[in-house]
């Protein structure tokens, strides 16, 4: 058997050129995922999240419900706390409903008191029954009236700016005069029929049927009061700031405790963050944080403190979502930053936080 042949020596260059080819490469691809890694865990997902500064919110609604009037103010206004924004009045239908409603339980007491035996009592109770239903009659005319004046100085005021016909204010007008002859004429009647039960009064006055009347025609006035007192409502902006929302035009009808106008205000508060899951460190109230920009190239940067941390992981969207993930409800815990001094932002703004080591 012959010898095998001696291996012919390679230069250490022509290894080392091997090396470079087959090994290199697969060492500098791991290496470079191994940096990514690091960087992931210790650098981005722990000490990185985004934020977005917050401002105060107000809304505004109606405790009454009834008709909008007299809406100045429109989307991108700005008001003042305490400025008048608009008025809701109640219709008349609807006071004239709750004063039937009194009448009706008028008609039941009637036909109870219809049974005493006493003659000149019950003719003496009949008239009080009528008065109290002349009564009736004369808030729910009242009512009408306060309605019919508001409507005919909306009407003047809107012919004065050329908006509305003279038919429409003069028919405003007859419908005023007509219902303030009806209120006159319901006066005189009622008190016509306060004289007329003077004689007829018993002597026993403190009877339970007086007595019950009595009470009646006191909750007819103050029924008529209340009405006067709360047939319309002002709304008034709670604070300073700009109309961002207007949800109903004049003329509309509304709900008690409906959402009419949304106003918030143009000055910046703190900013709120959520600190995205996985969550691989805890932040506390009190540590540091860079609060980054991201106003084109010019990102400013400035250091502010966390003032609170949330109780417990909420959900939130994309607006306060890094860019690069889709659109999809994640879970954070959520974090507020004060404003960092020096610096200005808009409500709303998106911001870059970094919790400093």
């Amino acid at each position: 058997m012959k010898d095998a042949l001696p291996l012919i020596p390679r230069p250490a260059g022509e290894r080392w050129r091997d090396i470079r080819l087959k090994h290199v490469p697969i060492l500098v691809y791991l290496a470079g995922i191994g940096m990514v890694i690091f960087l992931w865990n210790t650098q981005w997902m722990p000490s990185s999240f985004t934020g977005e500064v917050q401002a105060r919110v107000a809304t505004v609604s109606s405790s009454l419900d009834g008709l909008l009037v007299d809406l100045p103010i429109q989307q991108f206004d700005r008001v003042t706390n305490g400025q008048a924004l608009g008025k809701v009045v109640m219709p008349p239908e609807v006071a004239s409903a709750k004063m039937v409603a009194i009448r009706a339980d008028l008609l039941v007491l009637r036909a109870r008191m219809s049974v005493d035996g006493e003659r000149n009592q019950m003719d003496y109770q009949k008239l009080r029954v009528d008065q109290l239903d002349q009564k009736v009659d004369l808030a729910i005319a009242r009512t009408k009236l306060r309605f019919a004046e508001n409507e005919l100085a909306r009407e003047q005021k809107l012919q004065s700016e050329k908006i509305a016909s003279v038919s429409d204010y003069e028919s405003a007008l007859n419908q005023r005069d007509a219902l303030a002859t009806e209120v006159k004429e319901r006066e005189q009647l009622v008190a016509q029929m306060d004289q007329a039960l003077l004689p007829l009064k018993p002597a026993d006055h403190a009877n339970g049927s007086s007595t019950i009347l009595d009470n009646i025609d006191a909750a007819i006035n103050a029924q008529e009061e209340k009405f006067r007192q709360s047939s319309e409502i002002i709304l008034r902006s709670p604070i300073d700031g700009v109309v961002t929302k207007v949800s109903r035009n004049q003329n509309e009808n509304v709900s008690s405790g409906e959402l009419l106008i949304t106003i918030s205000s143009d000055r910046s508060e703190n900013i709120v963050g959520f600190v995205r899951q996985p969550i691989s460190f805890e932040p506390k109230a009190g540590d540091t944080v860079i609060v980054r920009t991201r106003r084109g190239n010019n990102r400013l940067a400035a250091e502010a403190r966390i003032i609170k941390v949330g109780p417990r992981l909420e959900f939130f969207t994309q607006p306060l979502r890094v860019r690069g993930f889709d659109s999809s409800q994640e879970r954070g815990l959520p974090v507020m930053v004060n404003l960092p001094d020096g610096m200005t932002f808009l409500p709303g703004e998106l911001v870059d936080l970094a919790l400093k080591k």
